[in-house]
């Protein structure tokens, strides 16, 4: 039957009856129907959602006729032409079918083939830097936020303008900064290029600065004194603070600070502009020499003066017995001092004994043991 050409044919069945009697014969007739052929075809793969031109025609060969259906659901497809409307088709591989009644009882005919819509980029809504603000130069993170990327497309960074030096791909990228700039970013792909987003990443000036001391770090006595400067760049602009031993300086905003006895320690300064940048000096330590001097200031004076006799750390926390004679070597005042700094300043009034040469004598705390003795006169 395979080789048979189509058509309707009569069949007949013929037998001998024998003894003269004539030959019995039958028939029936049989109908071979010719099967229809069908392939379909479509100019191009893939296509691109809302593609231009926004529609395709799967175009079939063989018989009139016949239907057109597509699987998944979501292919926007005539079942009659085979038109497909890109702009409403869910992106995705469809497999089409073509398919073509045979009649005469013959089965159907298919033909299929598959199409894949490609999806389209949205624009990204944003885009973020963090930080957005450097203190000179530094790196920085660049984020998309919102938009999709479609089939095949990845989100391209540029500088100078949308489309200009490319700095990096993704949705999040990290680059070195050294200038303020603008980043743009958008979406590239095999359907679409997206309109750019963009974002400033502000480069502010980073201050610096140095600390020295002159004449000296190390101060030999009471009454000398040595000079703080600090070299601060960009020279204006900037809030100064000086710290003495961590210690916030009260009033001092200057460049320069005046160190004496009383103010030993190890200094730093910290500038800070408008921006907020903001350096830390290098520390200096200002320090006192040791003496077997006794000081006494002012020196004459109305009897309210200052006795000052060095003290290393190590005394610290220790006494000093502080005793005044007047010139008949009769004992006037007696008080005890704590030792708090290499000099710790004893206070002494005496104005109630009135004018007169006296002797000042420092002792250990038990008295027994004489530091250093001076004369101090009052006028």
């Amino acid at each position: 039957m395979g080789t048979s050409t189509a058509g309707t044919y009569t069949v007949t069945y013929t037998i001998g009856a024998g003894g003269g009697c004539p030959v019995v014969t039958a028939t029936t007739s049989i109908t071979i129907t010719t099967l229809p052929t069908a392939t379909i075809t479509y100019a191009g793969n893939p296509f691109c959602q809302n593609a231009v031109p926004n529609t395709v025609n799967v175009t079939r060969t063989g018989n009139a006729g016949g239907t057109y259906t597509a699987a998944p659901a979501g292919l926007s497809i005539s079942p009659t032409t085979g038109t497909v409307t890109l702009g409403t088709s869910t992106p995705g591989t469809y497999t089409v079918t073509y398919t073509l009644a045979a009649g005469g009882g013959c089965p159907v005919v298919t033909a299929t083939t598959t199409i894949t819509v490609q999806s389209l980029s949205t624009a990204a809504t944003a885009a973020t830097a963090t930080p957005s603000s450097l203190c000179g130069p530094g790196s920085v993170t660049l984020a998309v936020t919102g938009g999709s990327l479609g089939s095949g497309a990845s989100w391209k960074w540029y500088s100078g303008s949308c489309g200009g030096t490319l700095v990096g791909t993704g949705a999040t990228i990290t680059i070195p900064v050294s200038a303020t700039t603008t980043y743009f970013v958008r979406a590239e792909g095999t359907c679409n290029t997206t309109t750019c987003v963009s974002v400033s990443v502000t480069v502010n000036v980073q201050p610096t600065v140095s600390l020295s001391a002159s004449p000296v770090t190390v101060l030999s006595r009471p009454g000398q004194t040595t000079t703080l400067t600090a070299a601060v760049t960009p020279a204006t602009g900037t809030t100064i603070t000086w710290y003495r031993n961590d210690v916030v300086v009260a009033g001092a905003t200057s460049t320069t600070l005046v160190v004496d006895i009383d103010k030993l320690g190890v200094y730093t300064v910290r500038v800070t502009t408008g921006a907020g940048c903001t350096a830390l000096s290098n520390a200096v330590a200002i320090t006192a020499e040791s003496s077997n001097q006794l000081f006494i200031s002012p020196n004459p004076n109305n009897g309210a003066f200052k006795v000052r006799f060095y003290s290393s750390y190590q005394n610290y926390g220790a006494l000093r017995h502080l005793v005044i004679f007047n010139e008949g070597g009769q004992k006037v005042h007696d008080k005890t001092f704590p030792i708090t700094a290499p000099y710790s300043a004893m206070d002494v009034d005496i104005r109630n004994l009135g004018k007169g040469t006296y002797f000042v004598m420092v002792t250990d705390a038990t008295g027994e043991f004489v530091l250093a003795t001076g004369k101090v006169i009052t006028q």
